[in-house]
């Protein structure tokens, strides 16, 4: 497994003649942002594409698909965005691209370095903005379109320039994607200012559990398979309680814990400094960044929320 730098990418890009594109499931805007991107970049070029997910795309991002066409085609260079590891695939994907990944493009520390070629910028805010610099280096134009999916992939990674990854890059790449012409003021209004009723209502039901550990430092909510079908929403929507849980007064580390369908648990963690997230993650064999970073556990969830909590009593001290 080897790591490649930006023109090594590009020039292995421009030599496909057919591009499939893998994210990860349950999509946020970050690997959606980056796929469709990459693939509207390539599609320029005359290159068949074909963006592949395990889990339907959030209304939001619906956009992003607009004015493409996806071709199946053999013999494609098999390119993931956003996927720190081949497990977050989702357990189709990863059956049938497990080992087979040519180029990975990710901005994750605790990237596994899976694919043949990996393209790994931990400094990016976000994968978007490491596809954007790509995008530049293979030549191809920067239109407003292309920039409007790589706006969701920054703004949301960020929390609309608001999270420690932050950096004056980010805001150089927001710059120049305002300057092309993108209403960003109606995407930040998707993204982070409209709520629906089946969310609102989960969130209410999460939120009439919410349970205080380490003298109020850390709050953790859980999320059943039955709260989804009460309330109406769906996992989609589930992934704004876990930023929620950090934003609480005092709360140093933030926790959210989904019920998958399977019975399994997706364990969510949000903290703020000097909380590493991933550290506490890697406990449970999860990862991702500093103040972001998810696990899973096959456990009850009684036993699932014993051992989180004491992984966290121990990085806190």
């Amino acid at each position: 497994m080897k790591i490649i730098d930006l023109q090594t990418a590009a020039s292995r890009l421009l030599a496909a003649g057919a591009v499939r594109i893998l994210t990860h499931s349950h999509p946020d805007g970050d690997t959606l942002g980056s796929a469709y991107a990459l693939a509207h970049a390539l599609q320029s070029l005359g290159k068949d594409v074909l963006v592949l997910c395990e889990d339907p795309a959030p209304a939001m991002f619906a956009y992003m698909a607009e004015g493409l066409t996806e071709t199946e085609r053999g013999n494609a260079l098999i390119v993931s965005v956003d996927v720190a590891v081949e497990s977050l695939l989702g357990d189709t994907l990863e059956e049938t691209y497990r080992g087979k990944v040519d180029l990975n493009i990710d901005h994750h520390p605790t990237n596994g370095l899976y694919a043949t070629e990996n393209l790994v910028d931990a400094g990016a805010c976000a994968c978007a903005e490491l596809v954007g610099s790509l995008i530049d280096a293979m030549g191809v134009e920067m239109t407003a379109h292309i920039a409007a999916c790589l706006y969701a992939g920054i703004s949301t990674d960020t929390g609309c320039f608001r999270y420690y990854n932050t950096t004056a890059r980010s805001h150089r790449w927001a710059a120049r994607i305002m300057e092309l012409g993108v209403d960003t003021e109606h995407l930040d209004r998707a993204f982070f200012e409209t709520d629906t009723k089946t969310y609102l209502a989960l969130e209410r039901m999460a939120f009439d559990g919410l349970r205080y550990y380490c003298g109020g430092r850390v709050a953790l909510v859980a999320v059943t398979q039955a709260m989804f079908r009460q309330s109406g929403s769906n996992e989609d929507e589930y992934i704004k309680i876990a930023a929620r849980t950090r934003q609480i007064e005092g709360v140093q580390v933030g926790v959210s814990i989904r019920e998958r369908p399977d019975g399994s648990f997706k364990i969510s963690l949000r903290t703020h400094a000097p909380a590493d997230a991933s550290a506490i993650a890697a406990r449970m064999g999860g990862g991702g960044h500093p103040r972001a970073a998810g696990a899973a556990s096959k456990m009850p969830l009684e036993e699932t929320i014993q051992a989180i909590v004491g992984y966290i009593e121990e990085a806190l001290g």
